[in-house]
């Protein structure tokens, strides 16, 4: 699988989830990609403005698409 396409089945997993957020474990759980490639994604997804860091759940950081 190339990046581009893991890149953007976590972000699918995001749109599918409009509004509700989820953690870095489940995100990665619905994608089908290991906690580390989902996080990696995850960061570079903020990082352009794409998602945003919404809670803290324990020492889980939630995440949402961010909202335009």
């Amino acid at each position: 699988m190339q990046e581009r396409d893991t890149k953007q089945l976590v972000l699918t997993v995001f749109k599918k989830a409009y509004s509700n957020d989820l953690s870095i474990a489940e995100a990665s759980k619905r994608a089908g990609v290991a906690a580390n490639t989902g996080s990696t994604w995850i960061k570079v997804l903020t990082a352009e403005g794409i998602l945003e860091e919404s809670r803290k759940v324990g020492n889980a950081k939630m995440y949402r698409l961010r909202r335009r």
